[in-house]
């Protein structure tokens, strides 16, 4: 039997890490792997995050009933910060040299002035960029973004037609179709080989939405997409959602809808949802591995969690990611005696395994 390290798999993930890092990188990642083999022994971490998750604007065109960014923000009294400059994301990058990926995101990316220079930018220090969009401000920019150095990009679809994504963003239903052009134009004129080097549609699933999904993934295979992503319900803080409109795993409903899922043939590959289960498993490593930071310098312990002044900020410390507020963080998620904050039990990213179907 071939041990587990030693993988065709394992291997190929080495071969990429050596030919696309630099060495800094690469041990920064090493250093990674062996405090996670060990259970993550202390707070204080001896490496650079691997993941920066950049909000590089919180400006958004679409108002919709499951953002967990825009209306969860206005609840807690946040105001929006202000668009990220280059001279800070610049910062950003000169503080974590041994950072491995960076995650553009907003509100909406596409609308930021300097999202592409961002990119190049970030590819120049070695960074793998993904980029997360609405995609309603694409097709406008296809040309620039064919040329833009991203490693994944994500659409994050709020519908199947023009009618449902009216009603879920809140927009004028002829926008859905203008996202459905820039996406087509996108996966139509990419090289091969070229970029992005993955084009990625996702979708949140509910318990309202389940006779939507099979129409979502025709709809990614007729666009020409590389894969899809299928992502539970994070309900934190979005009025109008409870926890029982997520997808859980002793739900006969849901196995229902995995296992027809799981009969079907698709051209691309299928990632299902993680279930949640009713448990305190801490299987998290994003306060370890991810650091997120806002335009105006705030930070958050994780990508779903809002950035906020009570979190760190850059300008008054360069040097957060072993401060007060992240090391604090990561107590409360290593003690086994703290129940799991509201956040961590809905979020999907707690569950380790995402299965996947066809391809």
């Amino acid at each position: 039997m071939t041990h587990p390290v030693f993988n065709l798999d394992n291997f190929k993930k080495l071969a990429m890490l050596v030919n696309d890092h630099h060495p800094g990188q690469i041990f920064n990642t090493l250093r990674f792997g062996y405090h996670a083999a060990r259970g993550f022994p202390t707070t204080q971490l001896p490496y650079d995050p691997l993941w920066l998750i950049c909000r590089v604007t919180a400006r958004c065109n679409l108002n919709c009933r499951q953002c967990n960014f825009l209306k969860p923000r206005r609840l807690q009294g946040l105001d929006p910060f202000r668009d990220m400059t280059l001279e800070l994301f610049r910062r950003i990058l000169d503080a974590f040299p041994r950072s491995m990926a960076v995650s553009l995101t907003g509100g909406e990316p596409l609308g930021h002035a300097q999202i592409v220079d961002m990119i190049n930018l970030a590819h120049q220090r070695r960074l793998k960029v993904h980029l997360v969009t609405n995609a309603t401000l694409l097709s406008g920019q296809v040309d620039a973004l064919l040329r833009a150095p991203v490693e994944h990009f994500n659409i994050s679809f709020y519908g199947t037609d023009s009618r449902n994504f009216s009603q879920m963003t809140g927009a004028d239903g002829s926008l859905f179709e203008e996202i459905l052009r820039g996406v087509e134009q996108l996966a139509r004129r990419r090289r091969p080989g070229g970029y992005p080097r993955l084009l990625r549609t996702s979708f949140i699933c509910t318990k309202d939405n389940l006779d939507r999904v099979l129409d979502f993934i025709h709809l990614s295979e007729e666009l020409g997409v590389d894969q899809v992503k299928l992502k539970n319900l994070y309900f934190y803080g979005i009025p109008g959602f409870k926890p029982a409109q997520g997808l859980y795993a002793h739900d006969p409903e849901v196995q229902d809808f995995i296992a027809k899922l799981s009969r079907q043939r698709f051209r691309l590959p299928v990632f299902l949802p993680r279930l949640y289960q009713h448990d305190d498993r801490r299987r998290c490593f994003i306060p370890f591995k991810w650091l997120t930071i806002d335009g105006d310098g705030f930070v958050s312990p994780c990508c779903v969690v809002n950035t906020a002044p009570c979190y760190d900020n850059f300008f008054r410390q360069p040097d957060l990611w072993n401060q007060s507020a992240m090391t604090r963080i990561r107590q409360d998620w290593l003690d086994p005696a703290r129940p799991l904050r509201t956040p961590c039990r809905y979020c999907e990213l707690r569950i380790s395994e995402r299965p996947h179907v066809g391809g």
